[in-house]
């Protein structure tokens, strides 16, 4: 018997009960819910960790609907995390998400039988092409999709980043989850000092030594602000 760790983990972001978008909360919970029992389908033997950041309180019925399908951590009484989310303030509120989870997934065991662990949105779906053996052999990784051009003005593009990565799903090894927690930190700070977005900030902070890039990532999300499905 193999005692090479052999799951991977994926992490669902979520924020169920937002202030932001044209999704109200019924809807999220049920694109929530079409992303986890997509994730069961496409990776059977995946570990599921949903992590909401929501700036109000989730309803108990939500939160034993979600339990049917994955372990969940429910992070809005967090004050850090409450104090972003409640005023929008996306891209702040899911580093410390992030940062917050990453923190108590290394006080378990988990990693042990980690191979590969995924930051992955709420309400994504994997496509049909999507295959998890590409992300075999991957040792000391991160995968990204291949990044892009930035939207911001020229003067932006100069003195901040001219790329971003796309930050709806993106996966690690697991030897990097203490260069990832000591990155989160500067990501955030470039977020607050250049009001850039997560994406940005992680084109510019990550170590891009230890970056592969995927053309697709095979999935599709919907966009909190329209509503709107784009695929990656």
């Amino acid at each position: 018997m193999s005692l090479l760790p052999d799951k991977n983990l994926f992490i669902v972001t979520s924020a169920i009960h937002a202030n932001i978008g044209v999704v109200n909360t019924q809807e999220r919970m049920l694109q929530t819910i079409d992303t986890l029992e997509n994730l069961k389908k496409k990776v059977p033997d995946a570990l599921v960790l949903l992590v909401d950041g929501s700036p109000h309180n989730i309803d108990d019925d939500i939160k034993k609907k979600i339990s049917e399908y994955c372990q969940a951590i429910w992070f809005n009484t967090h004050p850090d995390i409450y104090a972003m989310a409640s005023s929008g303030r996306k891209s702040e509120a899911e580093i410390i998400l992030l940062f917050n989870t990453l923190l108590q997934i290394k006080r378990t065991n988990v990693l042990s039988s980690v191979k590969r662990i995924f930051k992955y949105s709420a309400r994504t779906v994997l496509e049909d092409d999507f295959d998890i053996s590409a992300y075999d052999n991957l040792f000391g990784k991160y995968v990204f999709k291949k990044a892009i051009p930035s939207w911001m003005d020229e003067n932006r593009k100069r003195n901040v980043t001219d790329h971003l990565y796309i930050t709806r799903m993106y996966s690690f090894c697991p030897s990097l989850i203490d260069n990832y927690l000591q990155t989160l930190q500067p990501i955030l700070n470039n977020v607050i000092t250049h009001s850039i977005d997560t994406e940005h900030s992680h084109y510019l902070c990550i170590d891009k030594r230890y970056v592969i890039e995927h053309d697709n990532l095979h999935c599709a999300g919907i966009v909190a602000g329209s509503g709107q499905t784009e695929r990656y």
